[in-house]
């Protein structure tokens, strides 16, 4: 062991040890007052608490807080009126086998305490709750049986009561206790404290009347026990599985009590103790399954509706990244043929110069890396000046300024962006120590733009204004700027230019051209 970690293991020794005592105090407590419940009327509870916090407590903490729960059995059964060292060692054992083996089999089938998918929700039933209190049921009174606690032609009736009880226990307050979170969440938001408390007030009054209230049959001799049902169901739908879990926990302990004190529609309904009893865990288990299973289906599809949305996001993220939002809509909206006529645009293109003689030198991976490192760096910069980048051709770079919102700036923009696009090579340059160099060329003049075809849509320019600004590209000079006389014309009184002269262009003969040097100090940008 490192030096650097003494100091922290009695540390960390102590929290564990305190968390187990905790765990054990708690379990202690609960058992104890489960067993001094005044029962008048049954001489068995509905529910088995401790079977629930146990669960709860594994889930939260992991198998380490196992022996806690063992140590809480024993404590509990040491301090009863007729305690036995063996029985209660093994039936402290059998407490804390059964957590321990619904927290393997939750943890087997990807369990999640949120409890917002369907599947959770029957693990928890199933795997956390059935099965594990059967293996319970069947230890614990084989165990009775043994030790003559309990008679063995009672086997079948001890064995039912043991196994429903934990069933109950876990089924109402696991939930309530391992989504304790949501509903820390849920009063966070300013809105949800007062209507929770309405809520949970309006439940609690309403259950108090119908079972536990002794008046109520001569007010109103109606069987009412299901009526709690839509407050529940209403919580499961708004509050989801926390609220579901809280609703059915306020109407099972209300519940419980009136049987206990010998009142409710249960024990009203018939005189036998056992058969009210029965009854009373139907109706725990029928409520507590509806409601957790409508909270894990709604919070399931709002679940799927929220990454449904994430994905429309994003679909709709890469369609603005294909077309402008303003194309975009409008062909989301109609999907005829898109072309629209701007009188005056400024186009740009640029290209990087021997570029195939610098790739001889590089793997493809790295040439990619690299394009996408400078037309990434071009792209923020269209962003900057509010320009529209129209597509790359291999090495080549194509950008506008006036579409798809028409705009008075459009040549300024161009130009600026093009002085920021040689800045940005000219470093990226004497970064990578390479011999990049930027051929750029500007053209002002009316275009056709728009998007044709039905599969793998591209907005684009048409127009003897794009010929000429490509024309001005491939017959400019590295590191320079080359513009048409329209476009000087437009932007002479805020940037300074150099005269080339007349040079002949493919397809449009002599031409007067300029490079482009640089803004006038002062000028206000676009």
């Amino acid at each position: 062991m490192t030096p650097a970690l003494l100091p922290s293991s009695p540390l960390r020794l102590r929290r564990s040890l305190l968390s187990l005592l905790a765990v054990a105090l708690g379990y202690f407590v609960l058992a104890k007052l489960s067993f001094r419940m005044p029962l008048q009327a049954v001489q068995v509870l509905p529910l088995w608490p401790p079977s629930g916090y146990s669960q709860s407590v594994l889930l939260w903490g992991g198998p380490t807080l196992a022996p806690g729960i063992t140590l809480g059995s024993l404590w509990q059964t040491a301090t009863s009126p007729h305690p036995h060292l063996l029985r209660d060692l093994l039936a402290a054992l059998n407490n804390t086998l059964q957590p321990w083996l619904g927290l393997w089999l939750l943890n087997r089938v990807g369990f999640n305490a949120q409890l917002k998918r369907l599947t959770d929700v029957g693990a928890l039933i199933g795997l956390a709750a059935v099965v594990p209190a059967t293996l319970s049921a069947t230890l614990g009174v084989t165990l009775c049986c043994l030790t003559q606690a309990t008679a063995w032609a009672t086997f079948s009736a001890a064995w039912f009561n043991w196994w429903i009880g934990n069933v109950t226990g876990v089924i109402v307050l696991t939930p309530l206790l391992i989504t304790w979170r949501q509903g820390v969440r849920r009063c966070r938001q300013f809105y949800a404290p007062p209507l929770i408390l309405l809520w949970v007030g309006i439940l609690i009054a309403l259950s108090w009347f119908i079972f536990c209230d002794p008046l109520r049959r001569q007010i109103a001799p109606y069987p009412l026990e299901y009526l709690p049902f839509p407050l529940v169901l209403w919580a499961a739908l708004r509050l989801g599985p926390w609220g579901a879990a809280l609703g059915t926990a306020v109407v099972t302990g209300l519940a419980t009590w009136g049987i206990i004190q010998g009142m409710g529609p249960f024990l009203a309904s018939t005189h036998d103790p056992v058969l009210a009893v029965l009854s009373l865990q139907a109706y725990i288990c029928i409520l507590a399954f509806t409601a957790l299973i409508l909270a894990g289906v709604v919070a399931e599809r709002e679940a799927a509706k929220a990454a449904l949305q994430v994905e429309k996001e994003k679909s709709e993220q890469l369609l603005l990244n294909i077309l402008p939002l303003p194309i975009a809509t409008r062909l989301k909206e109609d999907r005829t043929t898109i072309a629209d006529h701007f009188a005056e645009v400024t186009v740009l293109f640029a290209d990087i110069v021997e570029f195939t003689q610098i790739s001889k030198d590089l793997s493809a991976q790295e040439l990619v890396v690299l394009l996408n490192e400078i037309f990434s760096e071009f792209d923020q910069l269209a962003e900057l000046h509010r320009l529209e980048k129209i597509k790359t051709i291999g090495d080549a770079y194509m950008a506008v300024g006036g579409i798809p919102d028409e705009r008075d700036d459009h040549a300024q923009a161009i130009a600026d962006m093009a002085l920021d696009m040689q800045a940005v090579v000219q470093a990226f340059s004497d970064r990578s120590h390479l011999p990049f160099r930027l051929r750029i060329g500007l053209n002002t003049g009316p275009v056709v733009a728009g998007v044709i075809g039905t599969k793998k849509f591209i907005y684009d320019l048409w127009g003897d204004t794009v010929n000429t600004a490509s024309r001005m590209e491939s017959f400019g000079i590295p590191e320079r700027i080359q513009v048409t006389e329209t476009t000087y014309n437009v932007l002479k009184k805020d940037y300074d230019f150099e005269p080339r002269g007349e040079i002949w262009v493919k397809g449009k003969g002599a031409m007067r051209t300029f490079f482009l040097k640089g803004k006038r100090p002062g000028t206000t940008p676009p």
